[in-house]
């Protein structure tokens, strides 16, 4: 008998395993806690119990998540609204099935104690050459300044070194390792775009419409699976950063759990609302129709991206 229930076990097991959805999700970067409450739905069995094989991969520097998605190298990626509207000027029909983020982190970030409004043509602007970088484009436009801009992989090491004058950041990300760096930039060094009516949020999920429109059920799944990540990783930030650093020493990226917990701690007030303080996970359309607003405007894009273009 004992036999045979551990042979029922087995056979069960398998069958569960074989009904699950097999789907690939592969963020915009490098495993960090960005990303963590994806790490923890896979880990704690949450995608599973929504009907989901899910394996999470990571892209390289040379090609665009949005490439891999287009693909179908993956059924889900992230990447920032901005990116997302100006895939979709593009020809990429995508499809928003959640948003983690509700506030922008980018700054702007003067070496040696410059102010970055003071900056002017010619001064050399750090940004990301795999993308994420359209707010400063906007800037440079909107207030006439002719920076240069110089590509980057890692900013911080160009940054030290003085070879450009200020840098883009990511508050959850490059702003955290600069301040451990011991330079000063304080006050006006920093320039929030959140404070300066550029408020756009960030990460959201994203699939193409096609893989909607065939699979609903699995990105409706993947969604609850993955809200429940992040509200878990908010109930239960220690053991999430213990998720985290597995990926991070798995994935061999250099870094350390102190970085990874102020990272974490200021990725989930990013996800939180501004106006309230709650977390969402919806896009909102008035957020939408400013952001096309603001490409459409600096020539990003070639027409204006609606709500309904993007979601649903």
């Amino acid at each position: 008998m004992r036999r045979l229930l551990i042979t029922a076990l087995v056979l069960i097991s398998a069958m569960t395993a074989l009904a699950l959805e097999k789907v690939t999700f592969i963020p915009q970067w490098t495993a960090q806690a960005q990303f963590a409450g994806y790490f923890v739905a896979k880990e704690k069995g949450f995608y599973a119990e929504e009907g989901l094989d899910v394996t999470i991969e990571f892209p390289s520097n040379s090609i665009s998540t949005m490439t891999l998605l287009k693909e179908g190298q993956c059924q889900f990626t992230t990447t920032q609204l901005l990116d997302a509207i100006c895939a979709a000027d593009q020809g990429t029909d995508l499809v928003n099935i959640l948003q983690t983020s509700q506030q922008s982190g980018l700054v702007l970030v003067g070496y040696n104690g410059k102010n970055p409004e003071t900056l002017d043509k010619g001064d050399k602007v750090g940004i990301w050459g795999a993308g994420f970088s359209l707010l400063s484009n906007i800037f440079n436009q909107r207030n006439h300044k002719g920076f240069e801009f110089v590509c980057f992989t890692n900013n911080v090491s160009l940054f030290l070194s003085g070879a450009i004058d200020a840098t883009l950041a990511m508050s959850y990300n490059e702003l955290l390792l600069l301040r451990q760096s011991n330079i000063d930039i304080s006050g006006n060094t920093v320039y929030w775009f959140s404070d300066h009516n550029y408020d756009i949020p960030e990460d959201g999920v994203y699939t193409t419409r096609d893989f909607y429109k065939a699979h609903p059920e699995e990105c409706e799944s993947f969604a609850k699976a993955t809200q429940r990540g992040w509200e878990w990783c908010r109930q239960h930030p220690e053991e999430a950063l213990d998720i985290v650093m597995q990926y991070v020493a798995d994935n061999r990226i250099l870094t350390n759990r102190v970085i990874q917990e102020m990272m974490l701690k200021e990725v989930l007030r990013l996800n939180t609302d501004p106006t309230n303080g709650h977390t969402t996970y919806e896009l909102k359309k008035e957020k939408v129709e400013e952001a096309s607003k603001l490409l459409y405007e600096c020539q990003l894009i070639k027409r204006p991206i609606t709500y309904s273009d993007i979601t649903k």
